[in-house]
Formats: structure tokens, sequence, C-alpha cells
């Protein structure tokens, strides 16, 4: 099981903070984030977290793996 922790935004776009699935193989971040967070392609900058390591959108996961996404917002 994938576990994903959702964060500000995130969290409220997708009602919940953390969500557990189940992968068939591996997918992407973002592929898998696409699915679980409405509107998830509208925020272009994020923090993405793979068991405690910095990663990237276009990064593979599978297995037991644990993701951690944030926004970040800008203001002025």
């Amino acid at each position: 099981m994938v576990r994903i922790r959702l964060m500000g935004a995130f969290a409220h776009l997708a009602g919940t903070r953390e969500v557990e699935i189940k992968l068939e193989g591996k997918k992407t971040v973002d592929e898998i984030l696409r699915e679980v967070i409405p509107r998830y392609d509208e925020f272009r900058e994020k923090i993405i977290m793979i068991n405690g390591q910095p990663a990237r959108g276009d990064a593979e996961v599978e297995g037991e793996d644990e993701i951690k996404v944030m926004p970040v917002l800008s203001g002025g």
C-alpha cells in the first residue's frame, strides 16, 4: 500500500489528510495525485517528498512508499 499524506489545500480538495492506495506495478507521483486530488494540475508549484526525500512529480513509486505533498503558496 502506498500512503499519501496531503497538506494544506490538497487535503481540503481531497477531503482527507491521508489516503492509502494499492498499486499494480509502478506509477508516477503525478499520476497517483491526479486520481486523489481534484484540480491537482492547477497547482504549478508543489513540494513532493517520497519516503522523506525531495522528489518530482515524474518520480515512480511502488509497494510501501509514502508520498507527502503540499502546495507552495505565494503572496505579496
